[in-house]
């Protein structure tokens, strides 16, 4: 029972994909509506999917050229730092009750298209849900020193400019997250062949995808309404200051007319 590895990557934004198809320059070998496969230089399978990640069959990083292969077609960026691999490994004595999927290994009972698709679209969610985790994490550092500052000084931001960018943000990615990761839900191989179901699942249980979507928006709401907060803070200081311009304009204003009168 020898092992293949399998890599994923994310890529720094969602890609469209008939733009790779007709740029990525190798021979197609599936479409799906959430990615399309290619025949990889040196043989297996290179996936790319919309939502922005791309996963290499049979290597264990994916070389300097097919990363600028990916890239002119995607017209995205590799994020090395997500990467992952894990260890494929073919037993055909594999018990159907008795999952087997370690931190870096699945172990299948054939090496079918369905039961490779499975694993590479949990492996591509799992490097492009890592890509939102660190963007989240940087935020939430972001508007943690906004939120320390009106703790300990009192004093909010001059401008809100960056905050409502950040605000922006924040509602892209919690909107992307819904849209990419609900909506690409079990591949349709699972619901007509039980293996390709019960190694999804237990890979799926293995990656912590539930549980890391949970609290990725928990961090986004967390950050969201920090935000909203100080901006409301900062129009309710704006609206008082323009209350007291008018009232000095209108003093201001009556001193004329009695100096005029005078």
């Amino acid at each position: 029972m020898g092992g293949v590895p399998i890599t994923a990557v994310a890529l720094d934004q969602r890609v469209d994909l008939d733009q790779v198809a007709a740029r990525m320059g190798l021979p197609e070998r599936r479409r799906l509506a959430y990615a399309v496969v290619h025949d990889a230089p040196g043989g297996g399978c290179l996936w790319t999917f919309a939502f922005g990640a791309v996963v290499h069959d049979s290597a264990r990083e994916l070389d300097a050229e097919t990363r600028a292969r990916v890239e002119q077609a995607t017209g995205a960026r590799f994020l090395t730092e997500t990467s992952e691999t894990y260890t494929i490994s073919v037993d055909p004595q594999h018990s159907p009750v008795a999952p087997r999927v370690g931190w870096d290994q699945v172990v299948i009972p054939e090496r079918s298209a369905e039961l490779l698709g499975a694993v590479a679209l949990l492996m591509a969610q799992s490097a492009a849900l890592e890509r939102y985790e660190r963007a989240a994490d940087t935020l939430l550092d972001k508007v943690l020193v906004v939120a320390r500052d009106l703790a300990t000084l009192g004093r909010l931001p001059m401008r809100t400019r960056d905050l409502v960018r950040r605000i922006g943000q924040l509602m892209r990615d919690r909107l992307e997250l819904a849209r990419w990761f609900y909506l690409v839900d079990k591949p349709e191989g699972t619901w007509e062949h039980p293996r390709v179901a019960e190694v999804y699942d237990a890979l799926f249980a293995n990656l912590e995808l539930a549980q890391r979507h949970a609290s990725m928006l928990h961090k986004l709401s967390a950050c969201e309404s920090a935000t909203d907060s100080v901006v409301d803070l900062w129009q309710g200081r704006r609206s008082r200051f323009l209350e007291w311009a008018i009232v000095i304009l209108i003093v201001v204003e009556i001193l004329l007319a009695i100096v005029g009168w005078l």
